[in-house]
């Protein structure tokens, strides 16, 4: 071979060999580009969603820094020739063309996320910036900016998933971004709900805040030691006001002596018709029972008209909270001083106001006792309208959403619509499938032993082949006044009783036949009046659902049982000849300061047996669950032959 060949044929070895050298440490870099930065990525951003949760912006901020280093890191992984050739080979073209839109879906997740962050460091103050609420006031040329902003990051996110979407794993080399994808898609998931719920209420938030005149709120502080059935008795009721960017509480106070004295007066107003719970309209009665219907759609109509009878303005909505949702504030925000309770903290909070403050003023102190409480209540409202805690404030009071220990009422319909959305509207209504337990107890003798109630119901089924059901429903209510509490007076009424009187509100489900009540001897079915009537005590609550009232008293420590019983039609859990039988339950809270257990037990025909799962106890052909009602709870219990 002559030498020119050889030197051409080194030359072109080296060329060759230099080509796939530089192939290789240019796709080692980008592969290793890519993974560190997508587990940096993961990492800072699946962190900064963690501290904006739980309210810790300095550190949310941080983490958001580091995951824009680890984005620009992915971005590097993509921006090396070796991957602008292998685009042009076949196979492998799928695969880098999905890896630069795995980069770009990275980029926009990691936008989004830091527009959130921006929000969040705007509405909390903690931004650096001027806050949007600061001191009663209200930014409203920021607050109009909102929805804009919402919209920015809302488009982040779609451009995010288009991208994702778009990834195609058709190929050998292209099938491990397929799993990358699904985890993308799953870590955005978080960040989609929160700017989903922004999207709803930022355009309406200006109005809603008096951007356009003035709009009023009453807020009703529900009592748990004197519970009705849709909350806490409205023992404490505070108007906040909003006018062109100022807020103010132009009046608060003690329902039962400061906002409707003597003691209770009643009033006149008008409600809504079907509401059985009062006999007629015009109503008249005290403010305190407003609230007796499980369903808030009523109860807060109620409330809103029966304020509006004492001579107070109209308001465009009802928000009830109670001291379970004011004890999560304090978790959040931290304790306040009281002059006559001393540091007040989340956890003593209930003890302190449902029980210390009733044994320690008395009946004869209580005046001294609303005003303790009164003032308590002012520390708190001076640190929520600072503007400093309030979007941890919102967050803590929006967990206990579930409970029925904060819900909402609107008079206009996007904001009623949004609270539905929110599952803050305490709604009572049957899901239609499957099994429904709803099941309350309304104080009736002004005691505050309610805080005391220990609840149980005992859900028991037994499913037949056809799908068919014959359930029975057991609600065990103690009174678990201490023993050492004195009984009281003797008429069994008022602050300093240890004796309680309930009336049972009991559902059954829209598809049961053949129910009925069972009650202990000396209780009695009390009818609704001038309504219509079911038969046998049963009505229409006004939204096509039916149940029952059954009034009764408890001695201190003593315990009654009351139940209701009924069918449900073949169809209703599945069909045997599928070889698959299926209960559901859907069973709703109530707003208890110690909330209720519910235990499901339930019974396939002969021959099944119940599906295993998790928490589930199963004896033969019966499977048991239970579970806190602290959130409407969904039960399932599968059945093969």
């Amino acid at each position: 071979m002559s030498r020119p060949r050889l030197v051409l044929g080194g030359l072109l070895i080296l060329v060759v060999g230099g080509f796939v050298v530089w192939m290789q440490i240019g796709l080692l870099y980008a592969v290793a580009s890519l993974g560190y930065g997508g587990f940096g990525l993961q990492s800072h951003l699946t962190a900064a969603a963690d501290g904006l949760q739980a309210g810790e912006y300095a550190a949310a901020q941080e983490e958001y820094e580091a995951a824009q280093a680890s984005t620009q890191q992915l971005v590097r992984s993509v921006d090396v020739m070796p991957l602008d050739l292998l685009e042009h080979v076949a196979g492998v073209d799928v695969a880098i063309a999905n890896w630069r839109e795995v980069v770009s879906a990275a980029g926009d997740i990691t936008d989004a996320t830091g527009s959130l962050l921006s929000l969040y460091g705007d509405l909390s103050g903690q931004g650096g910036g001027p806050k949007i609420f600061s001191d009663g006031a209200i930014d409203l040329a920021r607050l109009e900016d909102l929805p804009s902003r919402v919209s920015m990051a809302s488009g982040q996110l779609d451009a995010a998933e288009s991208a994702l979407v778009a990834i195609r794993a058709e190929t050998a080399p292209s099938r491990p971004l397929d799993r990358i994808r699904d985890k993308a898609l799953e870590e955005m998931e978080t960040v989609q709900q929160a700017v989903a719920s922004l999207e709803g209420i930022a355009p309406v938030l200006p109005d809603a805040l008096g951007a356009n005149g003035v709009r009023r709120y009453l807020i009703a502080i529900g009592n748990q030691a004197e519970m009705r059935a849709s909350g806490g008795a409205p023992l404490t009721l505070v108007l906040v006001e909003f006018n062109e960017g100022r807020i103010s509480i132009p009046i608060k106070g003690p329902t039962s002596t400061q906002l409707f004295p003597p003691l209770n007066a009643p009033v006149t107003w008008w409600g809504p018709a079907a509401n059985p719970f009062f006999p007629g309209n015009p109503r008249t009665a005290p403010f305190v029972v407003t609230n007796t219907h499980p369903n808030l759609l009523f109860s807060a109509r109620e409330m809103a008209e029966a304020w509006v009878g004492g001579n107070y303005p109209p308001v465009d909505g009802v928000i009830t909270m109670d001291l379970t949702a004011v004890a999560s504030v304090l978790d959040s925000t931290g304790p306040v001083e009281s002059p006559a309770y001393g540091t007040v903290d989340g956890a003593r909070l209930g003890q302190i106001l449902l029980i210390d403050a009733y044994q320690e003023f008395g009946q004869e102190g209580a005046t001294e006792r609303q005003q303790a409480n009164q003032e308590l209540l002012d520390g708190l409202l001076t640190r929520l309208l600072s503007g400093d805690d309030l979007v941890s404030a919102a967050r803590a009071i929006a967990s206990t959403a579930p409970g029925r220990h904060f819900q909402v009422w609107m008079r206009s319909p996007e904001l009623e619509r949004l609270s539905l959305e929110a599952g803050a509207a305490g709604v009572v209504s049957d899901p239609d499938v499957g099994d429904w337990s709803a099941m309350y107890t309304q104080n009736g003798n002004q005691s505050k032993v309610d805080v005391f109630q220990q609840r149980n119901v005992l859900v028991t089924a037994q499913v037949a082949e056809d799908g068919s059901a014959r359930v029975s429903q057991q609600m065990t209510v103690t009174n678990g006044t201490p023993p050492d509490r004195p009984e009281g007076p003797p008429e069994r009424v008022g602050y300093e009783t240890s004796w309680l009187k309930a009336a049972y509100i009991m559902y059954v489900p829209d598809a049961a036949r053949n129910y009925r009540a069972s009650y202990p001897t000396g209780y009695a079915v009390r009818p609704f009046k001038n309504h219509p009537q079911l038969g046998r005590g049963w009505v229409d609550d006004g939204f096509g659902h039916r149940m029952i009232r059954i009034v009764g008293w408890t001695a201190p420590g003593g315990q009654n049982a009351v139940s209701v019983t009924y069918d449900l039609p073949a169809g209703t859990f599945g069909d045997g000849a599928t070889g698959r039988l299926t209960y559901l339950l859907q069973a709703e809270p109530q707003s208890l300061w110690s909330p209720s257990t519910l235990t499901v037990q339930v019974s396939g025909p002969p021959g099944w047996t119940p599906l295993p799962q998790d928490g589930q106890q199963v004896n033969g052909s019966t499977a048991t669950v239970s579970a806190v009602q602290n959130a409407p709870v969904g039960v399932t219990i599968g059945f093969r032959r």
